[in-house]
């Protein structure tokens, strides 16, 4: 009885089985479908940039020297005239303090031999030769007094001999003092050059102060417009060389991106191609548009992260940036360059073809059975193919 028991047990066991499987078998299949649309396929490809300032202003040391002073900090932001560094100008003060004694000794020592105590007796002589000035002037007032009365017979002919006599006296005695004067002038005017030599000599100090002051004023480097600080070098105490970098002052909100792309690659770009940046983002990426602005003329040798030796091209690209999006000089961006598009095509994934009999072909769902499609591909990128005959438009494509 009881073996009885156990194979009718057996039996309904095994029954139970093979309902479960043969419903298993007979369940419709779970998949993930793709409705066929028209739509454009691209061929893109993707290269990292690096943001830069569009316009940087290097700050370099003129003449170097000790740095005493530094008002700013890497990251400031700073306004036109702002002083940005400070060098040490005490021994440039004193070159200039002793050029300028310098100066007054030359013009004290051209005053004494161009104008000595001869003045006084110049003065003197010039006091008389005024005198005789006037003497003749009395004189020859008198004597066409003394013609006019003569000529109407008023006076006496030895009155008119005198009157003459002495206006002759008085324009002999000035024509004398006007030659002393000349004589004392000559004799005490210096030798010929003294005056240029003393000239050449005054600009030449004059110039070599100028220059000492233009180099204290290179002492105090001001921000020639607003900016913020960047690539600060150097520390208050350090002494520096003539013409070294010592920070980079770049213009606010004003960036490019800069991106070396291969040169098999090149070729089919050309500027005003829009571009898409991508900015990586703990959760989710950014993206936002940008503009070719510049393709270098020539190629430069690049090492890739495998250690490849490339040669690339620099592409310049003008970024759209959103307001809720924070660029910074050095921030790395992928661009992403679109070298080829056609529109109004049915597109699949690669994933979805396989091969089928010396062709290609997909899995389609119809009537809500999945059957085999061979399928002519055309335009392809790296991850899709637009299909030209095959596939119409509102076809469920099986992606697993």
């Amino acid at each position: 009885m009881k073996k009885k028991w156990k194979w009718i047990a057996g039996v309904v066991l095994a029954i139970a089985i093979i309902s479960t499987i043969a419903a298993q078998g007979f369940r419709p299949l779970q998949l993930e479908l793709l409705k066929i649309e028209k739509r454009s396929i691209a061929k893109n490809f993707v290269e990292e940039g690096v943001v830069v300032s569009s316009s940087e202003y290097p700050v370099s040391s003129v003449l170097g020297g000790k740095v005493i002073r530094i008002p700013v900090k890497e990251g400031q932001t700073v306004k036109k005239g702002d002083v940005l560094i400070q060098f040490d100008s005490t021994e440039l003060a004193f070159q200039a303090q002793q050029l300028q004694a310098q100066l007054k000794s030359t013009a004290g020592e051209e005053a004494k031999v161009l104008k000595d105590s001869y003045l006084t007796d110049v003065a003197k002589q010039e006091a008389v030769l005024e005198q005789a000035k006037r003497s003749r002037d009395a004189a020859k007032n008198t004597f066409d007094r003394i013609n006019t009365l003569y000529q109407a017979g008023a006076v006496s002919e030895a009155e008119y001999e005198t009157a003459r006599d002495s206006l002759a006296d008085a324009e002999n005695n000035l024509t004398i003092e006007a030659a002393a004067l000349e004589a004392l002038r000559a004799q005490h005017k210096p030798g010929a050059g003294t005056a240029q030599y003393y000239t050449g000599l005054k600009e030449s100090l004059q110039a070599q102060l100028a220059r000492i002051e233009y180099q204290i004023d290179q002492c105090t480097i001001t921000a020639p417009s607003e900016g913020t600080i960047a690539q600060l070098s150097v520390k208050e105490g350090e002494v520096v060389s003539p013409n070294s970098p010592v920070m980079t002052l770049l213009q606010k909100d004003l960036f490019e991106v800069e991106v070396f792309v291969l040169t098999e690659d090149v070729d089919d770009l050309k500027t005003g191609d829009k571009v898409t940046l991508i900015q990586d983002k703990l959760y989710n990426d950014v993206t936002f548009p940008g503009t070719i602005t510049g393709i270098a003329p020539s190629a430069e040798e690049k090492t890739s992260t495998l250690g490849l030796v490339e040669q690339r091209v620099k592409v310049t690209v003008l970024p759209e940036v959103p307001d809720d999006v924070n660029l910074r000089p050095g921030y790395a961006l992928d661009v992403q360059f679109k070298t080829a598009e056609e529109n109004d095509r049915l597109v699949v994934p690669k994933t979805t073809v396989f091969p089928f009999e010396n062709g290609e072909a997909v899995w389609v769902v119809r009537n809500g059975k999945a059957q085999i499609q061979p399928i002519e591909k055309g335009f392809e990128n790296e991850t899709e193919v637009a299909v030209t005959k095959g596939l119409q438009e509102g076809d469920f494509v099986i992606l697993d």
